[in-house]
């Protein structure tokens, strides 16, 4: 049975939520984590003082740091022998090699926050990997989520519909939570009735096979002259629909921005 040693450069919010996911994985049989700022072993991770000694204990090297720091975090540092999986925004597999002297293995993951509960969305592409290593990078995916192939030249787009629309999830939930709490119900009360609600919803749609299917499906709520039809006349008129694609869009223009950088 092959095992695998997995390392970290960049120990954010992300990472720790991966990290977490592997403790299930019988064939992962250590993982390393670095960051600049100095933190306490959470008990899922060794924690190491370098970025070189997280790689040097690691077959396979999460880059998990902000695209921003890149640069710096990864300037000198030798790869070699490494596989490279970038989970970082905006950064195409060409940016991501020439940062990572030494090796030619590169794998580029989008994930998203879901990755806490095992749901993430894992799109990925690889560089360089034969059928062996591509094998045990879906692996590591599927402990934290559903990994799923994808062309480079969609990331942006990816970035933006997965990668940050959990945000917006959150905060369509958090508002239908406080409009419970607004008519008298408590939090956990009105949380509880949301978040079943919400997940039934997803459990439907999941079913459907097209975009008219999913508009028949929110027309069976909507009995004529009934409650439901006077919300959704509301979030029309303040133009729901849209505000949400220009959300996304605004995401993925700024995940093209980035990799200009």
């Amino acid at each position: 049975m092959a095992t695998y040693k997995i390392s970290f450069i960049g120990y954010g919010n992300m990472a720790k939520a991966i990290a977490a996911s592997f403790a299930a994985d019988k064939n992962i049989v250590g993982v390393y984590a670095y960051d600049i700022l100095p933190f306490t072993s959470d008990g899922k991770v060794c924690p190491v003082k370098t970025a070189q000694e997280a790689i040097d204990n690691g077959d396979y090297i999460f880059i998990s740091v902000k695209p921003q720091s890149a640069s710096a975090a990864l300037s000198g540092l030798d790869f070699s022998g490494k596989i490279i999986i970038s989970i970082m925004a905006g950064m195409d597999a060409d940016s991501v090699r020439k940062l990572c002297y030494g090796s030619d293995k590169l794998v580029r993951v989008m994930p998203n926050l879901c990755a806490r509960v095992g749901k993430s969305v894992n799109a990925y592409s690889v560089y360089g990997l034969d059928e062996k290593e591509k094998c045990a990078v879906e692996e590591f995916l599927a402990c934290f989520g559903m990994p799923s192939e994808i062309d480079d030249k969609f990331f942006d787009v990816i970035t933006g519909l997965t990668g940050s629309s959990p945000a917006y999830s959150f905060r369509y939930a958090k508002a239908l939570t406080q409009c419970g709490i607004d008519n008298g119900l408590t939090f956990e009360q009105s949380k509880n009735l949301v978040l079943y609600c919400v997940a039934g919803c997803m459990d439907v749609l999941a079913s459907c096979g097209s975009l008219d299917e999913m508009q028949t499906t929110i027309d069976n709520v909507c009995s004529k002259g009934g409650t439901t039809i006077e919300g959704i006349r509301v979030l029309d008129a303040d133009g729901f629909d849209g505000t949400v694609i220009s959300a996304v869009n605004a995401a993925i223009t700024r995940s093209r921005e980035l990799g200009k950088k």
